[in-house]
């Protein structure tokens, strides 16, 4: 089949265009982490950054990670000098931004681990947003001093 030239130009110009318009249309998770804690805590905190690099807002809906007997979304508010956390149901992520799980601010929290999880060792979560997508990702145990410095960006 034989294409006449300003139509296989305008097919190519689309196909590009599509491309690139669809890598950036996603949603990505990076430097996720987890905090350490005493041998017998049985509570621990991660924290990570949600990009949305979409055009629609995005709500993570559902977080669920390997080893926990349960994870929540949490966020820590200061009243009258006085920190104390409040269950989240959902995360905001508008559309074209992102937003960081940090300490002091939104975090999960992670509830009854099976096991010591010291320096170093990781664990399996997974996310899942309103429009179905559900992002899986490995986030690294890391000391305090360690979890301060936010060099190491794991791209999922």
């Amino acid at each position: 089949m034989m294409f006449s030239t300003p139509r296989y130009l305008l097919m190519m110009f689309a196909t590009l265009f599509s491309h690139y318009a669809l890598a950036d249309d996603k949603l990505e998770i990076e430097d996720a982490w987890i905090a350490e804690a005493p041998p017998v805590s049985k509570v621990m905190a991660a924290y990570l950054e949600i990009e949305n690099e979409t055009r629609q807002d995005r709500q993570a809906i559902r977080i669920s990670c390997d080893g926990f007997e349960r994870a929540e979304f949490h966020r820590t508010i200061d009243r009258d000098g006085m920190a104390s956390m409040e269950h989240q149901k959902s995360l905001q992520i508008p559309a074209g931004s992102e937003l960081e799980l940090k300490p002091g601010g939104y975090h999960i929290m992670l509830f009854n681990p099976a096991r010591r999880m010291p320096a170093g060792d990781k664990t399996g979560c997974s996310m899942e947003f309103d429009d179905g997508t559900t992002i899986r990702f490995e986030p690294e145990v890391r000391k305090a001093a360690a979890a301060e410095d936010h060099s190491h960006h794991d791209h999922h």
